[in-house]
């Protein structure tokens, strides 16, 4: 495994589907200067992503291969689907640029977290379920689609109390502005000055 240096950090994004965790890395990793390493699955891209960019979308027997390989640091089954996050990807990423983060369910954030520690920071990010349906409903996405996104949002929520930073995505703007002022405060110290 690689070793960590004193300004190595790993960011977690994680929270229940739909709250807009993804955006919210995004916009949080631009403005921070921070790189993204993209996890891999064997599920079919969904209308607006792409691949490379939101998944890694792999077959199957490439999945089970890189698996028996022990590639992944984490392989997890959702809705029969298989996701798992390469530690190659993990330590390339973070010896070149020093911090990253990943878009992760609880079971990924726990793998890393577990894996780092303290090094491993987790944010939660979430928004009460009427607004995710409502988001999800404005996408143009089926009810049976929404119901599946939803089917798992009070167990995300449940693992909120233990991630390091608590967010509610109500306004985006104000989100990502108070988020990369905690991350930056407390852990990168890159002074990003308020152009208010």
């Amino acid at each position: 495994m690689y070793e960590l240096r004193d300004k190595d950090f790993i960011f977690i994004f994680t929270g229940p589907n739909g709250a807009g965790r993804k955006t919210v890395a995004q916009m949080s990793g631009e403005t921070l200067g921070m790189k993204q390493v993209i996890s891999y699955t064997t599920r079919a891209p969904r209308s607006a992503e792409f691949n490379g960019q939101d998944y890694h979308f792999v077959s199957r027997d490439v999945f089970t291969e890189a698996e028996r390989n022990n590639e992944f640091i984490e392989v997890i089954e959702i809705d029969g689907n298989r996701y798992g996050v390469k530690e190659r990807d993990v330590a390339q990423m973070i010896e070149k640029h020093g911090a990253i983060y990943l878009v992760l369910n609880r079971f990924g954030a726990e793998a890393l977290k577990k894996l780092y520690g303290n090094k491993a920071v987790r944010i939660f990010i979430y928004a009460d379920l009427k607004t995710i349906v409502k988001r999800e409903e404005d996408r143009g996405d089926t009810p049976e689609l929404i119901q599946r996104y939803t089917s798992h949002y009070d167990e995300e929520m449940a693992y909120k109390d233990q991630c390091e930073h608590i967010f509610e995505n109500l306004d985006l703007a104000h989100t990502v502005f108070d988020l990369t002022k905690t991350l930056d405060d407390n852990y990168l110290h890159r002074n990003l000055v308020d152009k208010d």
